[in-house]
């Protein structure tokens, strides 16, 4: 029987995926820093594994899933977040001889991982990007910014979920909080900011001859922290000019597996932004799986088999949110919760569901409230969760 190893089993998108290919009688073992998860503490999953923090002592990590791969025998790694995806593309060539790891090639990844030359790529392919400066450091920044518009952002070119991003509201604090992301984030970008607007995910899957084999789209309904933060609520949709804009990025790339785009309309001018490309599964992966597109076992069926055909069609007005503890904490400090559409209150009868909650697999509720325990004075853990 096929085995396939997961990182991060603390996120809701590798229970996801540990659901979506445990129901088809794929064994699944996890891999996170405890056993407290909610995927550890999933039915569908075989096995749950305890290693330090990728992003904490990468080399140990590696070293890690290179002996459990070999140990369990298994024939497909999914690395499922950023430090353990850079884990495996750093040694990908010697994972590959273990097993399959479906990851783009380390020129398209250095391309699309670094923010600032993933806008430099949009940019040489004709899709737009907010007004975005480049800077070598705070050196001469009031001057390459002259042209830029207040507020203005200052964004990591390696962080994932909003992290390590910063508002300047005037020319006076640009310098001190340019140092002060500069400080954790190493050259940051600056851009402006792009007001309100509705914020949109292209989910694009290529198989390793990189032709695209399915395609989603789903709109950020709400989100938390309220402004910066990840979408706790999304909703399933159809938008074929921001799919063909999708696809416009990624010519010239050499992708194989998942491609995750986030895009920005402009409320006051209509206008779709780029904002990031991500390759790896996007946080709210159970949206499209709702919807009929099962990215998890698409990739799995390429990697074993090949190959599938094109999936394109899905349900859309579909909606799923993540309510432990992401649309919790929206509810909590949105001033304007009693005006909250869809209520928070919503269910099934809404089009409702949830990335966690399950009568099926009722046991990762369970898992959640245990890691909650586990860390409840971790608080960079609670800062990482709640980016997620």
């Amino acid at each position: 029987m096929h085995k396939v190893l997961l990182t991060n089993a603390q996120l809701r998108k590798t229970l996801a995926v540990v659901r979506s290919l445990g129901k088809k009688g794929i064994q699944t073992i996890v891999v996170e820093e405890t056993r407290f998860s909610p995927t550890a503490f999933s039915k569908y999953c075989t096995k749950s594994l305890v290693c330090q923090n990728a992003s904490e002592n990468p080399e140990h990590f590696y070293n890690f899933i290179k002996s459990k791969i070999q140990e369990y025998g298994c024939d497909v790694f999914f690395p499922m977040d950023e430090d353990t995806v850079a884990v495996a593309m750093k040694h990908k060539k010697e994972l590959e001889k273990l097993c399959s790891v479906p990851l783009p090639s380390n020129e398209s990844y250095e391309t699309t991982s670094d923010k600032g030359k993933a806008y430099k790529h949009a940019m040489s392919v004709g899709v737009d990007i907010p007004k975005t400066v480049f800077p070598n450091g705070a050196y001469k920044l009031h001057e390459i910014t002259a042209l830029l518009k207040y507020p203005l952002m200052v964004k990591p070119v390696k962080s994932n979920g909003g992290r390590g991003i910063k508002i300047v509201s005037s020319k006076e604090d640009l310098v001190k909080t340019y140092l002060e992301v500069h400080k954790h984030y190493p050259y940051p970008v600056i851009q402006e900011h792009l007001g309100e607007g509705e914020v949109y995910d292209v989910v694009l899957l290529y198989n390793s001859f990189n032709e695209l084999r399915a395609s989603f789209v789903q709109r950020h309904v709400r989100k938390y922290p309220l402004v910066t933060g990840p979408s706790t609520v999304q909703e399933s949709v159809v938008y074929p000019e921001m799919l063909e804009l999708a696809l416009k990025y990624m010519e010239g790339l050499k992708w194989y597996g998942i491609a995750d785009l986030e895009f920005m309309v402009q409320r006051e001018t209509g206008e779709i932004k780029f904002i990031e490309l991500n390759c790896k599964f996007w946080n709210s992966l159970q949206m499209g799986i709702y919807a009929g597109v099962d990215f998890p076992w698409l990739l799995y069926k390429i990697v074993v088999d090949g190959d599938v055909e094109p999936v394109a069609q899905y349900k859309a007005g579909i909606m799923c949110r993540n309510l432990f503890p992401g649309d919790i904490l929206h509810f909590v400090f949105n001033k304007d919760r009693k005006s909250m559409n869809p209520p928070f209150w919503s269910g099934k009868g809404n089009r409702f569901r949830d990335d966690i909650i399950s009568k099926d697999d009722p046991m990762p509720v369970v898992g959640f409230l245990a890691a909650c325990m586990r860390y409840v004075f971790d608080i960079k853990m609670w800062k990482f969760l709640l980016r997620r």
